[in-house]
């Protein structure tokens, strides 16, 4: 048969500290105790060795009865040499972290404390911690769908940039630079507008003797498009005043920086 004492005992949570104190298993004092046990605690911390582990323990909020049953094992190791031919340490540390275990084991002081901090784990950080999961969650998914979004806006934007870019006979590798290649190639691109209008001559007179006709018009018709059409690719100035200048000073453009612009994969 087995062994009765053995057998776990299924107990709620929320009433463990009162189990305890219940069936006598700790003082029902316990918490005055704990108060000078934190009191001893806090003056034990002020005096520790250098150990990154012992750093690890006391950066917690809360320290408890297992954490001090850590901080003396390791102080075994960092204080071994206090320790007499009796197996005493002689280390003021030592002493301090031992004596708050045995005040911590004394009428199970340790037990109420870890049940209560076992309870309030269970009906308030507990909760807690899964409503920061379920926001956290939610705001990742929100995130997702801005990031599909975004990534969607990205796509359909660099469809219309690059649509842009072919509309004005560009690559848009470097923009700046192909406009400024653009406006070097204009000169050229006017003269044969120019050398073009000058077929126009009839298709000018037609028009005038339409707007005469119908509109009975008196005054010119297209001054500027009959200017081109007789002396060709011309500056303002001569259209201005009737003159040809006798120099004509091209503006001298800067080279664009080596900016491109390329696609992430």
């Amino acid at each position: 048969m087995e062994n009765l004492q053995t057998l776990p005992i299924d107990i709620q949570t929320s009433k463990l500290l009162d189990w305890l104190l219940d069936r006598r298993h700790c003082n029902l004092k316990w918490q005055s105790t704990v108060m000078g046990i934190r009191e001893k605690i806090n003056a034990a911390i002020q005096d520790m060795p250098e150990n990154q582990e012992i750093k690890q323990l006391l950066s917690g909020s809360y320290i408890h009865y297992f954490h001090c049953l850590r901080i003396v094992e390791i102080l075994r190791g960092t204080e071994a040499s206090s320790k007499n031919i009796f197996g005493r340490y002689s280390s003021q540390r030592m002493k301090d972290w031992q004596e708050i275990v045995s005040l911590y084991e004394a009428d199970n002081v340790y037990l109420a404390e870890m049940a209560s901090l076992l309870s309030r784990s269970v009906s308030y950080e507990g909760p807690a911690l899964r409503k920061q999961v379920a926001k956290a969650q939610q705001l990742q998914q929100e995130l997702s769908r801005r990031e599909v979004e975004c990534q969607s806006s990205a796509a359909d934007l660099r469809e219309r940039y690059y649509a842009a870019c072919k509309q004005y006979g560009i690559t848009g590798e470097n923009v700046a630079r192909e406009l400024q290649a653009l406006v070097k190639d204009l000169p050229t691109v006017l003269g044969e507008v120019g050398k073009d209008a000058a077929t126009l001559e009839e298709h000018i007179q037609l028009y005038t003797a339409f707007t005469n006709f119908v509109c009975e018009w008196s005054e010119p018709v297209l001054p500027l498009l009959i200017f081109v059409q007789r002396r060709g690719n011309t500056t303002f100035y001569e259209w201005r005043t009737g003159e040809v200048p006798t120099v004509v000073e091209r503006p001298v453009m800067e080279e664009a920086p080596p900016d491109t612009v390329t696609e992430e994969t």
